[in-house]
C-alpha cells in the first residue's frame, strides 16, 4: 500500500489524515487529543509538555505500523506567540524524527487554502469545500479537516487523482 499522511501538528490536538494512493481514498482520519493529560493530578504540571509529546509520539508510532507512509505532508508552522510557537516546534521535531526516513513536504497554510478553495478562506470554508467534493468524509474537529486539506493539497499539486 502507498499511504500519504497529512499532519496538522499541535500540542493539544494533532490532526492526522491518511490517504491510500492505490484505492484513492482516505483510510483513516483522526486527531490526537492531549487535553486529558491536564487532569493527571500526580503530574502537577511539572512534565506536562513531555507527557503530551510522548502521547503524540506513541499514537503516531502505532498508526505508522498499521499505515506505513510513503510521504508525509505537514502544514508549515507560523510564528504568532513566541512561547506557543516554540512548543509547537517540539511537536514538529517528534514528527521529523519519527519519519526521518520518509519524504516530508511542508506547505504554508495560505498555500493549502489556495489549493482547496481560496488563499484567504477560513478553516470552515475549506472544510465545506472538502465535504462538497467528498461528502462521505467525517471530521470530529478542525484539526482533522485541516489534515485532510493538507493531503488534498499534495494530491492536487502532484496531479494525483482524488
Amino acid at each position: 500500500m502507498s499511504y500519504i499522511w497529512g499532519l496538522d501538528l499541535s500540542l493539544t490536538s494533532t490532526g492526522i489524515a491518511i490517504y491510500d494512493l492505490y484505492n484513492k481514498s482516505f483510510v483513516h482520519i483522526t486527531s490526537i487529543d492531549t487535553t486529558d493529560i491536564r487532569n493527571i493530578k500526580a503530574n502537577k504540571g511539572k512534565y506536562l509538555n513531555g507527557l503530551k509529546l510522548f502521547k503524540i509520539q506513541e499514537e503516531m508510532r502505532a498508526l505508522k505500523e498499521h499505515y506505513p507512509p510513503q510521504t508525509i505532508v505537514i502544514e508549515r508552522g507560523f510564528t504568532r506567540f513566541n512561547t506557543a510557537t516554540q512548543v509547537l516546534y517540539r511537536v514538529h521535531g517528534i514528527a521529523n524524527v519519527m519519519f526521518h526516513d520518509i519524504a516530508q513536504i511542508y506547505y504554508a497554510p495560505k498555500d493549502i487554502k489556495a489549493t482547496i478553495i481560496s488563499g484567504n478562506a477560513s478553516k470552515a470554508l475549506v472544510r465545506q469545500q472538502i465535504l462538497k467534493e467528498m461528502p462521505d468524509l467525517k471530521f470530529k474537529n478542525e484539526d482533522e479537516s485541516d489534515a485532510a486539506a493538507i493531503v488534498l493539497t499534495y494530491l492536487k499539486k502532484n496531479q494525483l487523482n482524488t
